[in-house]
């Protein structure tokens, strides 16, 4: 009985799970955070207002600036514009990134993004750098910053601005988003005239940086295996990809971009790719923009870029036809901003998901943390059901005190969630959710980190891995009812004869120790 009792509070842990987690707050005052990192170095890293760069002691919340970039430049009234909502040119300080090898001394950069004036004092053209900074660890200060790439695009809504630098075959590279910069002519449709002027026509064009995944080398220069020779693009079609997240054990990169009225996106990132922005809107068969089906069933490849074709999402929000209400808070949209993939087993819960925050308190829409459950490749969602939706959703009940959720990095052991804003009723602050794991569900014994199930989610065999050896295994569906003893060898489990769903096993080990873990079987 003590098994299933305790099956049975994981099964009410499941259903309602925000309960297992500890809300806090670091003291740590903030102006404008954009972009939140867990550096190796145990520190949290931050972007702030007016070319900032932030390091934070999670621990007590005491940060430090350890630069201000002195050319920032916020935009000139010049490039203001008579017509639009926001007739501001868009400026600020955007996406972070730490080198891969950022504990070794000759690596340890720091990457960031803010808006520079790249005209004159008399005629400014605000546009975005990269720029690298050398980091001292002996004694905890910038030593030398450099510009990587300059001279990237921006406009009156839509900047994107996220930065990631990740390994493909085991080469370092960085990735850049830019908006389409232009603003929705559904929307405001006099804010360019003629509206061939809007720069969101130019997403798809690889001859324009707007509406863009850009990847560099390290340097800033371009690699030579970029789609274009000389062009830095990576993926086009896109209209505001705030977010990249990087999906380590499969190497599949994953972008965030906001829908117009409906339609926001998470989209596999291929080589080359078009995402189709503006004339493609999610899902390719919904047809729910005018002469979207049209558009995909007569689309033709560009030019030199190979097997082009367009791409649908992996999922898409409000995936319904454009309303014709003018409100943006009754729009199904979520606006989401960045995410992170979870490939821990901090929360085992979580382990093999994609974590995304949003950005928008409407009528249907909270300020919120979505979980997006991958089947083992990554290219799919595990199949939400009644019992166990797929996306689920967390921290919404507090948004009145979260405010909207700009960014999201987790701790090392994955058990710490912390949130960034800038926006609501207490913007500029770090929110901490701490795992609160079910009483004797997740201890943290040696016992319990020594042990590991792989692969999982399984669809054929398990590898128990316990380093002083496993003596019996329970099954347990969800609702904590045990199912006749599975095939297990040595340190086998076959779980070909299960149907596709979740599981949980109690493994005795030979010290007597009980440990119990979820399993996933996949088909």
């Amino acid at each position: 009985m003590k098994g299933l009792t305790q099956l049975m509070i994981l099964f009410v842990w499941i259903s309602t799970p925000a309960q297992n987690f500890i809300r806090s707050q670091l003291s740590t005052p903030l102006d404008t955070p954009w972009e939140i990192v867990y550096g190796p170095d145990g520190f949290l890293w931050l972007t702030e207002a007016g070319g900032k760069v932030v390091r934070v002691n999670p621990a007590d919340g005491s940060k430090t600036v350890v630069y201000t970039a002195p050319d920032y430049f916020g935009g000139g009234t010049s490039e203001t514009s008579p017509l639009c909502f926001q007739p501001k040119i868009g400026s600020g300080t955007f996406g972070l990134a730490l080198h891969p090898d950022f504990t070794n001394s000759a690596t340890a950069f720091i990457y960031f993004v803010y808006s520079y004036n790249s005209g004159t004092s008399i005629s400014p053209v605000t546009k975005f750098k990269i720029e690298r900074l050398t980091w001292n660890a002996a004694t905890n200060s910038v030593t030398a910053n450099s510009t990587m790439v300059f001279s990237m695009p921006t406009g009156y809504d839509h900047l994107g601005g996220r930065l990631m630098i990740i390994k493909q075959n085991f080469v370092p590279y960085i990735f850049f988003t830019v908006g389409d910069n232009g603003v929705s002519e559904t929307n405001e449709p006099a804010c360019y005239s003629p509206q061939s002027n809007n720069p969101n026509n130019f997403a798809q064009d690889p001859n324009y940086k707007n509406g863009k995944v850009h990847r560099f080398n390290m340097d800033g220069t371009i690699p030579a295996t970029n789609p274009l020779p000389g062009n830095s693009f990576y993926t086009r079609g896109h209209r505001n990809p705030q977010g990249l997240m990087f999906n380590s054990s499969q190497s599949i990169i994953y972008d965030i971009e906001h829908g117009d009225r409906t339609d926001d996106e998470i989209n596999i990132l291929e080589v080359g790719m078009n995402y189709g922005w503006k004339n493609v809107r999610g899902f390719h068969n919904d047809n729910n923009y005018p002469g979207e089906a049209a558009y995909v069933s007569s689309y033709t490849p560009y030019p030199g870029i190979a097997n082009d074709a367009l791409k649908e999402p992996l999922f898409a929000w409000c995936s319904t036809p454009q309303p014709t209400i003018s409100t943006f808070l009754d729009w199904c949209t979520v606006a989401p901003s960045d995410g992170i993939y979870y490939g821990g087993s901090g929360i085992p819960d979580w382990t093999n998901s994609l974590l995304v925050v949003t950005l928008k308190d409407g009528s249907t829409t909270d300020q919120e943390l979505y979980q997006f459950k991958l089947n083992q490749n990554g290219t799919s969602l595990v199949p939400s059901t009644a019992s166990d939706p797929n996306p689920k959703k967390f921290f919404g009940s507090d948004q009145a005190v979260n405010g909207r959720l700009r960014d999201i990095t987790v701790s090392p052991d994955g058990t710490k969630i912390y949130l960034i804003n800038n926006g609501g009723n207490t913007p500029d602050k770090i929110t901490v959710y701490t795992y609160n794991s079910p009483t004797g569900l997740n201890r943290t014994t040696s016992s319990e980190f020594d042990l590991k199930i792989y692969p999982n989610p399984s669809n054929g065999v398990v590898t128990i891995d316990c380093a002083e050896g496993v003596t019996h295994i329970t099954l347990f569906n969800p609702m904590g009812e045990q199912l006749p003893n599975v095939a297990f060898t040595s340190n086998i489990l076959d779980v070909t004869n299960l149907p596709e769903g979740a599981y949980f096993l109690k493994i005795q080990t030979l010290s007597g120790k009980v440990v119990f873990k979820k399993m996933v079987r996949t088909l």
